[in-house]
């Protein structure tokens, strides 16, 4: 899986004239599965990518990226969400139509409120790279009792971590100040077709969905693991 692309529907894309075609064939010559569309702000390429992947077996998982002042978060939700569902949760957390694929657009009163209105829409909130500056909630100019506050936060459902070698760490709640303990994935950030599937996660589901992703994010030491670890255990 692939839980992080992004399309020229992003603003800040590097390829504006990359298709859906091109991006789902990007995807499954990856040897991808499952990915999500995670634009910036927007949810304006979903149906596109959604109507190329059915037809040639790939999943996809609607969501978005928003960005807060404590940190970038990505919001995934279930498989056939219809994006005017989508389009909504954009103008309830304070997203205008004018901001859409615009990653300097803050989103809602902050990033817990932002957390829990996901939750509140049965989406999965998930803490995005969290070590990157200065956009992952670590690396943020927020204080670090507001970190602490964010990393214990009841809607975080996982974090997606830049530093691999650490994902034992966050795991076993063993980072000093960050004692919760969370599923971790990687992802590519995709801003370009050569970018999809470079950062891949596996994730061990009976059935693709939001309910089965939700188990593996609660059940991580058994359903979850990197390409780098998987090479170690053979």
């Amino acid at each position: 899986m692939d839980l992080h692309v992004h399309t020229p529907k992003s603003t800040c894309y590097s390829e504006p004239s990359v298709t859906p075609e091109q991006i789902v064939d990007a995807a499954l010559a990856s040897s991808l599965e499952v990915i999500a569309i995670t634009d910036h702000n927007t949810v304006e390429a979903i149906d596109d990518i959604r109507q190329v992947a059915t037809k040639k077996s790939l999943f996809v998982f609607p969501g978005i990226e928003l960005s807060t002042k404590g940190g970038h978060v990505i919001a995934l939700f279930e498989l056939d969400t219809p994006v005017e569902r989508l389009q909504d949760f954009l103008d309830y957390i304070g997203i205008a139509r004018e901001g859409w694929g615009d990653a300097a657009i803050m989103a809602g009163n902050g990033i817990e409120e932002v957390f829990q209105k996901i939750g509140e829409r049965r989406g999965l909130a998930i803490a995005a790279h969290i070590e990157r500056w200065p956009s992952g909630f670590l690396e943020t100019n927020e204080p670090r009792r507001a970190k602490m506050k964010i990393h214990s936060n009841q809607y975080l459902s996982a974090l997606e971590v830049t530093v691999p070698q650490n994902k034992s760490l966050w795991n076993s709640g063993q980072v000093r100040d960050y004692p919760k303990k969370y599923a971790c994935i990687q992802a590519s950030d995709a801003h370009a077709l050569g970018h999809i599937g470079r950062r891949p996660v596996y994730i061990q589901m009976e059935k693709v969905g939001l309910p089965g992703l939700r188990s593996a994010f609660l059940n991580y030491e058994a359903k979850i693991i990197f390409p780098d670890e998987l090479s170690v255990s053979q």
